[in-house]
């Protein structure tokens, strides 16, 4: 029994990539997933910033918070390039960065 997936003339299978449409289908069954933790990280940066406004203080970007947030998100990101859904994953980690770098703007 070969355990590296080979064929029994020993040459090695390859793998082949996802359709299209089984990328669009995982992706959008991850939307929820990026909604909830994307949201939260969302909500970490409205509420650092209304808690300093409202104690007077200059509002600062909650970084842990979101770099935890967007080490999740990332990490879906790859655990798909691992499962050999390329589209989805370039579309999660490119919504990943775009979220990020909007939310760290946010500077007061």
């Amino acid at each position: 029994m070969d355990m590296h997936r080979g064929r029994a003339d020993g040459a090695r299978a390859v793998r082949e990539r996802r359709s299209g449409a089984t990328n669009l289908l995982v992706f959008v069954a991850l939307l929820p997933l990026d909604a909830l933790v994307g949201g939260y990280a969302w909500l970490a940066s409205g509420m650092e910033g209304w808690a300093a406004a409202h104690n007077g203080e200059e509002p600062a970007v909650p970084v842990t918070e979101l770099a935890g947030s967007g080490g999740v998100l990332a990490a879906v990101g790859l655990a798909l390039c691992w499962g050999r859904c390329w589209g989805a994953a370039v579309s999660q980690l490119a919504l990943t960065a775009v979220l990020m770098a909007w939310l760290l703007s946010f500077d007061g």
